[in-house]
């Protein structure tokens, strides 16, 4: 048995890797894959309206989906594609996969807890910790079908709206807007400045913590298995692994998680 996790494909952005991915599906038709998990942010629709994304990235679905009679395919929503999650609800059996904000796989003695990971960035941040305010505002990110580039304009301009709620919040950045902007960033940018809090070291302190338990719907005994900063690693002493991103980060790697009777191992997938 095995498993296969990937995430931050981020399909519809420029700099994407369509053709790679699609080559990546159709390698692993050809293998003993029993479960594959699309660990969230697979198609970005932050950026563009989300109907003319699902269409330009139909070679990539259609792959997918043609997948689904030999191997089980796991949809983890992402903040960029967090309207899936809606979208699965709403068509559901015609709807080709069951979209999730987690996933729980057994492989041979060990359970795999499977997130995005943007719950641990909304967790470490320094001003506001509210999951539900930061899927609001990502699904608001996936609705503005803005092909210009001013979906933190409209998404500013409903905030204004409703400033008396913002005007509780002891911690609100004082720049609320410039904040805004700054969530559209990739995450090896926002995540490691974040009004000069670096937030990458907290949330791998926190994805590997022995207590995370008592933030997350984890338990204790689970490997968790998260994406969302386009970091890839293996801590097997702490049960934790970060799938990295296809094509994103410093290093631009093909990456993804394998794993084979318990053994999580990081992989670069070479085209």
């Amino acid at each position: 048995m095995s498993i296969v996790a990937v995430s931050d494909v981020h399909l519809g952005m420029t700099g994407a890797r369509e053709n790679e991915f699609i080559e990546f599906i159709e390698d692993l038709k050809n293998k003993d894959v029993e479960h594959l998990v699309l660990l969230g942010d697979i198609i970005d629709i932050w950026r563009r309206d989300f109907t003319k994304a699902i269409i330009e990235c139909s070679k990539s679905l259609v792959v997918l989906n043609e997948m689904l009679d030999d191997t089980e395919v796991h949809y983890i929503a992402g903040n960029h594609d967090f309207y899936l999650l809606r979208l699965s609800e709403l068509l559901k059996k015609n709807f080709p996969f069951e979209v999730k904000r987690h996933e729980v796989i057994k492989s041979k003695e060990q359970d795999f807890f499977f997130f995005h990971g943007y719950q641990l960035e909304v967790l470490c941040n320094p001003y506001y910790k509210s999951m539900t305010t930061y899927e609001t505002f990502s699904e608001h990110m996936c609705l503005a079908g803005d092909d210009a580039g001013n979906a933190a304009e409209m998404v500013w301009e409903e905030i204004q709206s409703k400033r008396s709620f913002w005007d509780t919040l002891k911690r609100f950045p004082s720049e609320p807007k410039s904040a805004l902007i700054s969530m559209m960033q990739p995450p090896e940018i926002r995540i490691r400045n974040y009004h000069k809090h670096n937030v990458i070291e907290p949330i791998m302190e926190l994805a590997g913590a022995k207590t995370r338990h008592f933030l997350l719907n984890i338990l204790p005994e689970q490997y968790l298995i998260y994406g969302h900063t386009h970091m890839a690693y293996v801590d097997d002493e702490n049960k934790v692994a970060n799938t990295g991103s296809w094509g994103f980060g410093d290093k631009k790697y093909l990456e993804y998680i394998e794993i084979v009777d318990d053994k999580v191992k990081l992989k670069e997938f070479k085209s």
